[in-house]
């Protein structure tokens, strides 16, 4: 009898899943009306959808005329330019071949440290020199090398802001001029402190006494053909540096006498001229 009961449940409880299946199939099921309709509907879609591609296709036609038209008209003003500068081809090659060198010249400097950017100022202030030769000739009204030159300056002036000739320090209270060069900013070097001393002897009268709100000039770059002595350099060592021969001192010396008491003592700031070999 129990077992008769739970089979009994069972089929009860198919038909009612089979009943309300079919009660939802009844729901979902389109009628001929409705699905006319939406036919009705997409193919209208479908039109519009065309039409808006073929509206699109003319503004795309009419917009590449325009841009062939402009062109046309670019092309014509840059053979009448290169007509006025008088150059031929090659030459107009080899002049932007030349700027594009300088360009990647100044790329290498950009990704310097501030300090061996500071030490390579010289190069920066040739390629400005070489630049500024380059815009003399009549090449550089070309469109493309004027936008190259425009480029080559704009990234000498931010190299220039980056390795400045000079610096202004605002004394504050507490500061010497010992702990003012040993400063990241500064020199980062205690033993650098002469330097700033020497360069403010209008305003300095003794290194030991400086003011709050005095306004310090900090010299930080030197010249094409000068040295700047910092901790622990020697004039063999300076040698070897710039002439790639320690031997080579007593030019150094000689070019310097007035500055350097003994042969064998140098101090941390001075700038010592460095005769070409």
């Amino acid at each position: 009898m129990h077992r008769q009961f739970k089979v009994s449940g069972l089929v009860l409880s198919l038909l009612i899943l089979g009943m309300g299946g079919s009660a939802s199939a009844a729901q979902t099921k389109m009628t001929r009306d409705e699905y006319k309709a939406s036919l009705a509907e997409y193919t209208a879609r479908e039109v519009a959808a065309q039409a808006d591609i073929k509206t699109l296709d003319a503004s795309i036609a009419s917009l590449k005329a325009q841009i062939d038209a402009v062109q046309a008209v670019i092309d014509r003003v840059e053979r009448e330019t290169l007509a006025l500068t008088g150059a031929t081809e090659a030459e107009v090659k080899a002049y932007g071949e030349r700027v594009d060198a300088l360009l990647r010249q100044l790329q290498g400097l950009a990704a310097l440290a501030p300090e061996e950017l500071q030490h390579r100022r010289a190069e920066l202030k040739s390629v400005a020199m070489e630049l500024a030769a380059l815009r003399k000739s009549k090449i550089s009204w070309l469109p493309e090398m004027t936008a190259k030159l425009m480029r080559a300056s704009k990234m000498i002036d931010d190299l220039m802001m980056r390795a400045p000739e000079q610096i202004t320090y605002d004394v504050k209270k507490g500061d010497h001029l010992w702990g003012i060069a040993s400063k990241p900013e500064v020199y980062d070097d205690p033993y650098m402190w002469p330097r700033i001393y020497r360069a403010n002897r209008d305003k300095i009268k003794d290194p030991d006494l400086i003011y709050p709100k005095q306004m310090l000039m900090v010299p930080i770059a030197v010249g094409e053909n000068q040295y700047l002595v910092t901790s622990g350099d020697f004039l063999s060592k300076i040698a070897s540096a710039v002439y790639n021969d320690p031997t080579m001192w007593h030019k150094i010396y000689k070019a310097n006498a007035e500055q350097i008491v003994e042969p064998n003592l140098v101090f941390p700031a001075q700038v010592l001229e460095i005769p070409t070999k």
